[in-house]
């Protein structure tokens, strides 16, 4: 497991080109939560990259994630967005089998619910006012 930046890598490789991509990406998602959670954190995922098997080539999962407190978490200060790759796959003869593919995913933000939750953060003392201020600007902005 690498770190850069704050992030952390896990990458699966299947033993044989017919190992099932799925059966690697639990075997990732599984170990980022348990090095989370022996840190005391829990594993917010920035991207996973998935490799289907092709030709001379076993099938591999990326997958990149930082370590956020659940509380920031379950206050809405972790990242809104998680992107998906894969990569191309080629038959015995060099031939494109499949495109590049990069879904992105959008957390849809309740803002009425974070502004209660940050609300409530500030009127029991966690938050300042300042913060408070700073959040709901944020919260605010997400709607535009």
């Amino acid at each position: 497991m690498a770190a850069s930046g704050g992030m952390f890598t896990i990458t699966k490789t299947g033993t044989t080109g017919f190992t099932p991509v799925g059966v690697l990406r639990k075997e990732a998602y599984e170990e980022a939560n348990r090095f989370a959670a022996s840190k005391g954190m829990v594993a917010e995922v920035v991207s996973a990259n998935e490799v289907a098997a092709g030709f001379a080539k076993w099938p591999q999962v990326d997958l990149k994630f930082r370590l956020v407190s659940a509380a920031a978490r379950d206050a809405g200060q972790s990242a809104p967005t998680l992107a998906i790759a894969g990569q191309a796959a080629y038959d015995a003869e060099g031939r494109a089998s499949s495109g590049e593919t990069t879904v992105i995913l959008n957390k849809e933000v309740d803002v009425y619910a974070e502004l209660k939750k940050i609300a409530e953060l500030k009127d029991k003392g966690i938050l300042t006012e300042e913060e408070f201020q700073k959040e709901k600007q944020k919260l605010l902005n997400t709607r535009r």
